[in-house]
């Protein structure tokens, strides 16, 4: 048990916990970043411009930075809250944005930014439902996925 003389209160504790976890979603971010080239993203927003050798030692940053951010809250005694939102409801959140994504390419949204033509009409049907396609059988398997 730690000495709790200089103990914060529930505020300060609460203020601290969440900082925590900011910093940790941060430096998530910054190894997304950092495994860029790893990536499968079709348009990758980071140019990897780091030699293998700086990308273990910022690794190694990132990783000692997050034990003493444990630390800390362990010798607060702030309890670190456990991971609560399932990956598969993320998924399918994230699915029903790509599908409004998709959606909004139809010509009655596109309009909006100028006149189209009918080829070019068919076109932008055509790339939404071939889109809207995949992103229904997407949704289809994480649902089974979620029902087993």
């Amino acid at each position: 048990m730690t000495d709790r003389s200089n103990a914060l209160n529930s505020n300060h504790e609460r203020r601290l916990s969440v900082t925590c976890r900011h910093i940790d979603k941060l430096l998530g971010e910054m190894e997304s970043a950092l495994n860029v080239s790893a990536s499968r993203l079709a348009f990758p927003q980071y140019a990897l411009d780091l030699g293998p050798e700086q990308g273990r030692i910022i690794e190694d940053y990132i990783g000692r930075i997050r034990a003493q951010l444990v630390q800390v809250l362990d010798r607060q005694d702030i309890a670190r809250p456990p991971a609560d939102v399932p990956v598969s409801r993320t998924l399918l959140s994230h699915l029903t944005f790509v599908d409004i994504a998709a959606e909004e390419l139809r010509p009655r949204y596109m309009r909006g930014y100028g006149e189209i033509s009918p080829a070019a009409a068919e076109e932008l049907d055509k790339i939404a439902t071939d889109l809207q396609k995949l992103i229904r059988q997407f949704h289809h398997y994480l649902a089974e996925c979620t029902t087993r």
